[in-house]
């Protein structure tokens, strides 16, 4: 263990093509665009089980759904009797903290963290006490997270209802900002900032909205076979599942969804402020994954759940330390990634060893060849892994 910090900064539901350094046009992501040019940017990388609770337990893991046992989304299963990847961090000596979404249960549950702040949508029906929920009733809006009237789960969008500093974007911000500099000065960190956004409701604040208002967004992707009335069962459940929205009303969820994202693009200059002031920038590893992407409203489709680019992609970017030679400035990697990857890789470039036995992915480290995890990695005592019971 050495000085390095890590930021792994997890956003939910964020197509990984929808980044201007991908070529992207109508939406501006500057900061990502500024870790792009310091960084690597991951173009195929991808969620292989694109749905909220099965992609994070792949991520924290560094497993596929047949070991971590959930595949459908499945929101009262708990997490399998395997090492996390904060756990894993705390074992080799690092603090450990987690701000915003971790969708695991039950939600409290810190799965390796020394301590978390939880934001989990208002889902107060899963028995978790929620943060941000505390947070909002001691600034007098108990219960008003979801008086905006849109749901987790639809496209429908109007602009958020309160202060903007009531935000659950600005709020999760807030929060990261106070962890770092809140550390424990004498031992390096691991922080996971999660966003719940862009994932519904579409409600993004009335400043950023207004910067879409009167621009033209790309239309969404069409093929041969998108308006086949006989699609396959799984596309045929989900386009049922959806409304299909007139050209007019895509555009402006569109918009709305863009909005989202361009705020959280901007909270993120707050956390690297913030890493600056604190003198901690130049030895801290940072990573910007997504857990799923969105349809989007491309072949008549919404959300997730497809094993279609919108859905399954992800954008992935990792910058090692200013002297570090992992991840070149401004490169593109076409290699083949996944969330579980980033907790082999992370725990190399930490110089802690992967749990054998669990991991089933690769070190996404710029080798001539990725050595595999099983040949080169043995489990340390402190994060071995015995299988207690079935995940799957």
């Amino acid at each position: 263990m050495d000085d390095t910090n890590f930021l792994l900064i997890c956003v939910d539901q964020w197509p990984g093509h929808l980044i201007e350094a991908a070529g992207r046009s109508d939406i501006e992501t500057p900061t990502l665009n500024r870790l792009c040019a310091s960084g690597t940017r991951f173009s195929r990388a991808y969620s292989e089980t694109p749905i909220c609770g099965p992609a994070r337990r792949g991520l924290m893991t560094g497993t596929n759904a047949r070991a971590h046992g959930d595949r459908r989304f499945r929101p009262d299963l708990r997490m399998p009797d395997m090492p996390t990847l904060a756990g894993c961090f705390r074992a080799a000596g690092y603090q450990t903290n987690a701000i915003g979404k971790l969708h695991v249960f039950p939600p409290r549950d810190r799965i390796g963290f020394d301590d978390v702040k939880l934001a989990e949508e208002g889902r107060s029906g899963l028995d978790g006490f929620d943060d941000y929920d505390e947070y909002l009733g001691e600034q007098g809006h108990a219960g008003e997270q979801f008086m905006h009237g849109m749901s987790n789960n639809e496209y429908s969008w109007r602009p958020w209802h309160l202060d903007e500093r009531h935000h659950v974007t600005n709020w999760t911000t807030r929060e990261a900002c106070k962890t770092i500099k809140r550390r424990d000065p004498t031992r390096p960190a691991f922080w996971h900032v999660s966003y719940t956004h862009p994932h519904p409701p579409l409600a993004p604040l009335a400043e950023y909205l207004d910067r879409y208002r009167m621009r033209d967004v790309l239309p969404p992707v069409e093929s041969d076979w998108s308006g086949d009335a006989d699609l396959p069962y799984a596309l045929a459940n989900m386009r049922a599942y959806w409304d299909r929205l007139t050209p007019e009303r895509l555009t402006e969820a569109r918009r709305a969804y863009y909005a989202l994202c361009t705020h959280i693009d901007h909270q993120i200059r707050l956390i690297l402020g913030t890493l600056r002031e604190e003198n901690l920038l130049e030895n801290t590893v940072i990573g910007f994954i997504a857990d799923h992407g969105d349809m989007l409203g491309d072949h008549g489709l919404y959300a997730k759940r497809a094993m279609l680019e919108g859905s399954v992609g992800i954008p992935m970017i990792l910058l090692d330390r200013p002297d570090g030679d992992r991840f070149a400035a401004g490169a593109v990697d076409t290699r083949l990634a996944g969330l579980q990857d980033i907790m082999p890789t992370l725990l190399d470039m930490a110089g802690s060893r992967s749990p054998k036995a669990a991991v089933a992915s690769r070190s996404q480290g710029p080798r001539d060849v990725i050595i595999s995890i099983a040949r080169r990695w043995k489990a340390p005592a402190p994060c071995a892994w015995s299988p207690t019971r079935r995940t799957s």
